[in-house]
């Protein structure tokens, strides 16, 4: 791993690294996490990873953003310095969105080593159509329901740039095959099938 930095943030220990794509990653170490791990000969339960732990974010201005996680059901936990965290009640493990502000930074744009977008999950299309009214009549520009084959989906803009999506738990990713099985094989959205040699070619081998 390239980049490698040691930091901690509200009390945790993160180790930092880039991605093949200068996209940065955190390691982070947490005690309260029940998830299962992925766990491996030489990797026991203390040191498995078990899923996201949340996103950070880095905005000139955090104030309005601050403002649409609360809208959107987050609670302000904590706050050091430049950066305040954000935590939703019931999530799925991957319950914190981190904010720090830089006065130099720079607007939300796409490139490489740039995340695409941050997902949010709701159980059903009635809930998202509810989610989706609701940021209209705040004034938020929303997509019409994407259908993506394993959920639907619909995108928005936050006030720094950041492309947000809220995308359905239905029908779920075990639609086309079992869940014993999950992650074996390649399965593609119907839009991308006739592309598949061509995605099987770019993609980098996965080694045991």
């Amino acid at each position: 791993m390239k980049g490698l930095q040691e930091t901690q943030i509200f009390g945790e220990k993160r180790l930092r690294f880039n991605g093949p794509d200068r996209d940065a990653f955190s390691l982070v170490e947490v005690d309260e996490d029940r998830r299962d791990g992925w766990l491996q000969d030489e990797i026991g339960a203390a040191e498995a990873i078990k899923g996201f732990h949340g996103a950070s974010m880095r905005l000139k201005d955090a104030g309005a953003t601050r403002e649409l996680l609360r809208f959107m059901g987050y609670e302000e936990i904590e706050s050091k310095d430049n950066w305040c965290r954000f935590a939703i009640k019931g999530g799925n493990g991957a319950d914190y969105i981190d904010l720090e502000t830089m006065s130099q930074a720079d607007y939300a744009r796409k490139g490489a080593g740039s995340v695409h977008h941050i997902a949010f999950a709701v159980e059903n299309r009635a809930a998202q159509l509810e989610a989706r009214k609701a940021l209209l009549d705040t004034g938020y520009q929303v997509t019409p329901v994407i259908d993506r084959d394993y959920f639907w989906a619909i995108y928005f803009r936050m006030p720094g740039g950041v492309l947000f999506e809220i995308a359905t738990n239905e029908p779920g990713f075990d639609r086309d095959e079992d869940t014993a099985h999950l992650g074996q094989a390649l399965k593609l959205p119907t839009r991308y099938e006739p592309f598949r040699e061509k995605i099987e070619q770019l993609l980098e081998p996965i080694k045991d």
